[in-house]
Formats: structure tokens, C-alpha cells, sequence
């Protein structure tokens, strides 16, 4: 059973990586998904019609799975918001507007989880600059403290 499992999970992986549609480059210029898109990640462009699109969102979570960097999460967070924008504009333009309602909510998801996972990050470096700032001040305090003890023994 854990092969199987082990087996499928690194056929979806291997799967997300083939593009499955992606407009041909002009001569000397990139395809319109990775001119809007630059990012680390490589181009899965299945669109919402796609019945292959599952895999493409599988990937996203495990990418925001595996990425621990609070600011480069939120990053993604904002990269994946706006490929769903541009789906959306490309499945109204196609006529298929319950696709394009769902990937406008899952636009507004992702930017709402790249908001609260800045907050999270600004959060997390103001407790960090508060601690730091507190040890700095203990030093000091020691060593007034040292100083103190210094005069009187003298």
C-alpha cells in the first residue's frame, strides 16, 4: 500500500511539471504566462477547463507546504492570486463564467493568505526586534550593575 501511495504521489509531481498549455513564445520574447508570472516555480499552466487543473492546485499546496519563509510564502501567496486573476480574465473571455467565478475566489483567497501571512511575518520580527532589544538592555543594566559593584568594592 505505501508503494502505491509512494508511486502516486511522484507521478502527480512528475505530471506538474509538463506544461499542459502554454501559449507559444514570439520570437525573441517569453509566453504570456511566464512574462506575468516570473517566479522560482516551474510553469504549470493548466487552465481552470483543464481536467488536469487538480494537479496544478495540488502543487501549489505542497509548495506552500514546503515554504517555511514567512515573507517568501506570502510572496507565493500573491504569485498564485494573480495567475487565478489572469485564469479568470482568460475563462470570461472564453465564455465560461462559473470557472471564472471560482477562480475569482480563489484570487481573493490567496491574497487574503498572503495578507495574513505578512501580518504574521511583521508580528514575528517586531517580537524578535522586542527580544533583542530586551537582551541589549540586560547587558546594560549588568553592566551598570558591574560598574556599581566596582566603585563600592574600591
Amino acid at each position: 500500500m505505501k508503494k502505491i501511495i509512494i508511486g502516486l504521489i511522484i507521478g502527480v509531481f512528475i505530471l506538474t511539471l509538463i506544461p499542459l498549455r502554454v501559449d507559444p513564445p514570439r520570437v525573441g520574447s517569453p509566453s504570456r504566462v511566464e512574462a506575468r508570472f516570473p517566479d522560482d516555480l516551474p510553469v504549470f499552466s493548466a487552465m481552470p477547463d483543464s481536467p488536469f487543473y487538480f494537479l496544478k492546485i495540488w502543487y501549489e499546496k505542497v509548495v506552500i507546504f514546503f515554504t517555511f519563509n514567512l515573507i517568501k510564502r506570502a510572496e507565493r501567496y500573491k504569485t498564485f492570486a494573480e495567475k487565478r486573476a489572469y485564469e479568470a480574465d482568460e475563462m470570461i473571455k472564453e465564455g465560461k463564467t462559473d470557472l471564472a467565478r471560482k477562480a475569482e475566489e480563489a484570487y481573493r483567497f490567496y491574497l487574503n493568505k498572503a495578507k495574513e501571512t505578512l501580518e504574521k511575518a511583521i508580528q514575528k520580527a517586531v517580537e524578535k526586534k522586542k527580544e533583542q532589544l530586551k537582551q541589549e538592555l540586560d547587558r546594560k543594566v549588568e553592566e551598570v550593575m558591574n560598574k556599581i559593584r566596582q566603585s563600592i568594592n574600591l
